[in-house]
């Protein structure tokens, strides 16, 4: 299997269907999976959404459509403080979130209260004090 983008240089999830029968409920994996394709997203981005998806459920031990709000807040919060995430990172696993509940799962409260990450300014090299 080819590594891809999304995935963490510390976690190494399997994306075949054996590995996908945890707290995720097979239905709504399946039924994100079409909503992706649907939308003509690229395969990569597709495995990204649903690997975060799946860390997000694994995460709580339960399927995100019993997930609420504080669950997304906490996970995010884990993600910041435990896993040291990166902005891309964060904000890659916040679009996942949102595409699932927003359109999977057709949770009107999905979008407004799944906030992005603020990128960080640097300032270009030749500016800094070296």
């Amino acid at each position: 299997m080819t590594r891809t983008s999304c995935r963490s240089p510390r976690t190494a999830i399997s994306t075949s269907p054996a590995r996908r029968s945890g707290p995720l409920r097979p239905a709504s994996l399946s039924r994100m999976r079409e909503d992706l394709r649907i939308r003509n997203l690229s395969p990569k981005t597709e495995e990204c959404y649903l690997q975060h998806v799946e860390r997000f459920a694994k995460h709580f031990g339960r399927s995100p459509a019993d997930l609420g709000p504080d669950h997304i807040r906490q996970y995010q919060l884990h993600m910041i403080e435990q896993k040291h995430a990166s902005w891309s990172w964060f904000n890659q696993a916040v679009c996942a979130l949102r595409f699932l509940y927003g359109v999977t799962l057709g949770k009107g409260w999905a979008i407004e209260h799944i906030p992005h990450a603020k990128r960080e300014k640097k300032l270009p090299v030749v500016l800094t004090l070296g």
